[in-house]
């Protein structure tokens, strides 16, 4: 009985982990606009949150980048 109670608590924290696995981007939905590419950097903002970012690559961003504030020079 209780390698059956320990079994059960191993298997609930395995998919506890994996459903809060991708949580910070779940929420963000990433649009592209061309119109605000600089160069080789491709503009993408968020209709969730309203973050903005640009990326390298033309995959849509990993992050969620609502909390990411930017520092003065």
């Amino acid at each position: 009985m209780p390698l059956i109670l320990i079994a059960i608590i191993i298997v609930f924290l395995i998919v506890a982990y994996f459903t809060r696995r991708g949580a910070d981007t779940r929420a963000c939905r990433w649009r592209k606009n061309a119109s605000r590419d600089k160069g080789s950097l491709h503009y993408y903002r968020c209709a969730a949150c309203g973050a903005e970012a640009y990326t390298a690559t033309k995959d849509t961003p990993k992050d969620c980048k609502s909390k990411v504030t930017s520092r003065p020079l």
